[in-house]
């Protein structure tokens, strides 16, 4: 015979099941951050997920599912014309519904079958159209000149990249520069020089994932080492600063090139 849980007993349930994301998230995102290729597959996929997704959410979706390109729940793809597949294994997710936190559980695409579900990948004239909004946000010039060095140069006020360079190489460059141009801007001393360009492109590498095109060919290398200048503890602190960062880039590309991808219901509860 069915007998009902009390109150207590259901409060301490749910408790109990939110502390064990919260332990399964912080494992997640400590292992994230162990070395730059490790980041760098991380925020890529982030990125794909459509930055939304908080750090701790997207960590526990990549781990069960490295190549996740979308996530909703069970009712959110029916809701959307798609089917979770018969056997799927859902993907705790720590969700804000109501006012309080509950864990819910999310269904990569690859578990589904259904209407098409759009993804993002610029191509051709999306790319300079692209560039063009990004430029738009920087608050130094963007040139385009063969003269070196190149990258975000602070004492010329400017953003100086190789004539021939071309636009994916560009896009996938130029978050971390309007990070470092904004920074010089706002702060007459940034302090820690290295670990504002690591975090500086670990921008660019989420935004990249994003829009579907390659990170910069050394990111993993130039990642390796970010995690020492993140205190124990502060891990999802710093990788919540990226998230809001590579947020700003890519919601506003989308919006102005008019690029659609799904997004989890729980996702949006948890922003509510």
């Amino acid at each position: 015979m069915y007998e009902r849980m009390n109150i207590e007993d259901w409060k301490a349930k749910k408790k109990n099941d939110r502390d064990a994301v919260l332990a399964d998230q912080k494992q997640a995102l400590q292992e994230v951050l162990q070395d730059g290729a490790d980041l760098t597959a991380y925020l890529l996929g982030r990125g794909r997920l459509g930055s939304g997704i908080t750090s701790g959410n997207a960590a526990l979706v990549l781990k069960a599912c490295p190549q996740a390109t979308a996530v909703m729940s069970f009712d959110g793809w029916n809701q959307f014309g798609r089917r979770v597949s018969k056997g799927a294994v859902g993907i705790s997710q720590l969700v804000r519904s109501g006012g309080y936190f509950t864990v819910g559980k999310v269904y990569d695409r690859s578990a589904t079958y259904g209407k098409p579900c759009p993804t993002v990948e610029l191509q051709g004239e999306q790319l300079g159209k692209a560039i063009a909004v990004l430029t738009a946000l920087s608050p130094v010039e963007v040139q385009f000149d063969d003269k070196q060095p190149t990258g975000f140069l602070a004492d010329e006020n400017l953003i100086l990249y190789p004539s021939g360079a071309s636009d994916e190489e560009v896009l996938a460059r130029l978050p971390a520069d309007i990070v470092l141009a904004t920074a010089a801007q706002c702060y007459a001393e940034v302090g820690n020089e290295e670990y504002l360009h690591q975090m500086a492109l670990a921008v660019s590498v989420e935004v990249c994932g994003r829009l579907g095109i390659s990170p910069p060919a050394d990111a993993a290398d130039r990642l390796n080492g970010l995690r020492a200048h993140i205190p124990a503890g502060e891990e999802r602190r710093a990788l919540e600063e990226v998230r809001e960062m590579a947020k700003v880039f890519g919601d506003t590309v989308c919006k102005e090139l008019d690029l659609q991808r799904p997004r989890s219901d729980l996702q949006r509860a948890e922003e509510r």
